[in-house]
């Protein structure tokens, strides 16, 4: 999964990481996350340009984060759009 090596190429000043943890510290957001799990491929447009690995280690990378921070993932996996909205509105109803 995510591993030291895949965190050094991302270089998080020291301004973010405080705060991050003055957030997670005043509990200013819920620590419950509707995480979206990647549908197993990507397309690429103007504005997306990465390759589906880059984009698996960014999904793995915040993932890591979360879970680093104490935050509770709730898991949306992948489906079409309707299935997705579905999961959302099973779980705050």
């Amino acid at each position: 999964m995510f591993s030291t090596e895949d965190a050094s190429y991302y270089k998080i000043p020291n301004s973010l990481t405080k705060e991050l943890s003055r957030i997670k510290d005043k509990n200013i957001y819920k620590t419950q996350v509707f995480f979206i799990r990647n549908l197993g491929f990507i397309e690429n447009t103007e504005a997306r340009k990465i390759s589906f690995e880059e984009a698996r280690k960014f999904e793995q990378i915040h993932e890591q984060i979360y879970n680093d921070f104490g935050y509770e993932l709730i898991n949306i996996e992948p489906a079409g759009i309707a299935d997705r909205v579905k999961q959302i509105l099973e779980y705050i109803q």
